[in-house]
């Protein structure tokens, strides 16, 4: 949430780009019947589904990376400040908080070399996030990254296209 606050603050512009964004491809979700509608339950049915095939791909035709990096340039945006990063940071190492957990859910896995795919992923997601937290654009950008088979995020490029095992 600090990050978005921050974000908000210092880049308005860019904030309410990458909030249009997230509602066209999720708009994009429903009208290829990915999603029923923009309700939390629509999410979480989703990522049950991915739960259960974790191969399994969408036909979707919405690059939302290649939309992000469009408005990051247009706007001549070069990502959060010094300041709003390390803000940021502080939050990453506070047991309480839902990044730490998130990031430590994830580092266990990988000391353990445990497999991590999507239906992982899903999973630490709905475990973590709750019905409030989908309405924050970062924790959707990260869901939709997910999904999105054109995505280079470090994430779904491991875990998201499907990837032999």
């Amino acid at each position: 949430m600090e990050l978005e606050k921050g974000i908000e603050q210092e880049n308005p512009q860019y904030y309410n780009g990458l909030k249009t964004i997230l509602k066209e491809f999720q708009e994009h979700l429903i009208s290829k019947g990915i999603i029923e509608n923009s309700d939390y339950k629509s999410y979480v049915g989703l990522l049950n589904e991915v739960s259960l095939d974790k191969h399994k791909e969408y036909k979707i035709d919405f690059n939302i990376e290649d939309s992000l990096q469009n408005l990051a340039k247009r706007l001549n945006y070069k990502g959060p400040s010094p300041e709003i990063l390390a803000k940021r940071v502080k939050y990453f190492n506070e047991t309480h908080s839902k990044s730490f957990l998130f990031n430590q859910k994830v580092s266990k896995l990988a000391r353990e070399n445990k497999e991590f795919n999507r239906f992982i992923y899903a999973s630490i997601l709905l475990e973590i996030y709750d019905e409030n937290d989908f309405v924050l654009p970062m924790v959707k950008l990260n869901f939709f990254r997910l999904l999105d088979p054109n995505s280079d995020f470090v994430v779904t490029t491991y875990v998201g296209k499907g990837y032999p095992e």
